[in-house]
């Protein structure tokens, strides 16, 4: 406005022009980016595509192999790349953004075709991974994604899962129905928690916030877990049930209550993903859907189709005594 002497609303009309144009992609919150680099400067696609070592090669980002989840998306995404005729290279960031950067750039300047990203446990708008946005280099963000991110992204039904949990737990008669997660920081945790407020809203029964435990991650990420839930169940001792967003979660949920000596049976513990601990029923995530999907979806891409999607994978509330 003041370079060249306009008004706001001709400042807001251009940038609309230029985001029309395909020039500039607009992201909620957090500003207006450029979508294409100078001639003269080195692009990850460019770098793919001039690359000579990664022709057949795709690389697999992941934050962690702790879960049972991501090793099965691990297995299953080896095996569709491998008989869509490709090799994986597998980086694991260990849930650091830092890392994540420089296994994208690594992996990028080996030239491989594309990248499936499962992004770290605090999603943010990582440079990197707007970069690739931005650039429309082939990648697929799997499980997690960065909002208001225009890619291809494939997900279980997070949101719909955690409904069918609550609305179950509500059927049973539970009122005081305890969640139990990592901190609220990234989307699978986000849409898992609107899930469970929407089961209440749909009932029309009124929903006590105060009983939702989202563990800061950097308690979660040392011993001090056990306890910190610990003291919740002993300050909110008239849940009935508990409902855990993640296995990790269940896991230390069901420790803390054997600890408080709570009669077996006397709080129902269900979980997102399998804690494995018998009896405690689960919300079971469909792996090998999901590497296919994000496999196919990424070939789409490597084969010039560019045509970003949000694919939803089913997933079902699994009982384990029957």
């Amino acid at each position: 406005m003041d370079e060249y002497k306009v008004s706001k609303i001709t400042v807001k009309n251009a940038l609309t022009a230029l985001a029309d144009d395909g020039l500039v992609i607009r992201i909620q919150g957090k500003g207006t980016f450029v979508a294409s680099q100078l001639p003269s400067a080195e692009t990850p696609a460019s770098a793919a595509s001039a690359g000579t070592t990664g022709g057949h090669i795709v690389g697999f980002i992941i934050p962690t192999m702790k879960t049972r989840v991501i090793q099965q998306l691990v297995d299953h995404v080896e095996y569709f790349l491998q008989r869509a005729g490709y090799q994986l290279i597998l980086r694991i960031t260990r849930e650091s953004s830092a890392e994540e950067s420089q296994a994208i750039k690594e992996l990028t300047g080996l030239g491989v075709k594309g990248l499936i990203v499962f992004p770290t446990e605090d999603e943010k708008y990582n440079e990197s991974l707007l970069r690739l946005s931005l650039d429309k280099y082939p990648f697929v963000f799997i499980d997690r994604y960065l909002r208001n991110i225009d890619t291809y992204t494939i997900t279980s039904d997070n949101r719909g899962g955690a409904y069918e949990t609550v609305t179950y737990l509500l059927d049973q008669g539970h009122r005081r129905i305890a969640l139990i997660s990592p901190e609220n920081t990234n989307t699978a945790i986000e849409d898992r928690t609107a899930g469970f407020e929407k089961a209440y809203i749909d009932r029309g029964i009124s929903i006590d916030k105060g009983l939702w435990c989202h563990v800061p991650l950097d308690i979660l990420r040392s011993e001090n877990a056990l306890p910190y839930i610990s003291n919740f169940l002993i300050e909110h001792s008239s849940v009935t049930a508990i409902f855990t967003l993640t296995a990790e979660m269940a896991n230390l949920t069901s420790r803390a209550l054997k600890q408080l000596s709570s009669e077996p049976g006397s709080v129902q513990l269900i979980s997102f993903d399998n804690p494995e601990l018998v009896p405690v029923p689960f919300v079971m995530q469909d792996e090998q859907r999901m590497a296919q999907a994000a496999v196919e979806l990424l070939c789409q891409q490597m084969n010039s189709d560019y045509n970003p999607q949000h694919v939803v994978i089913p997933v079902r509330l699994v009982h384990p005594e029957g």
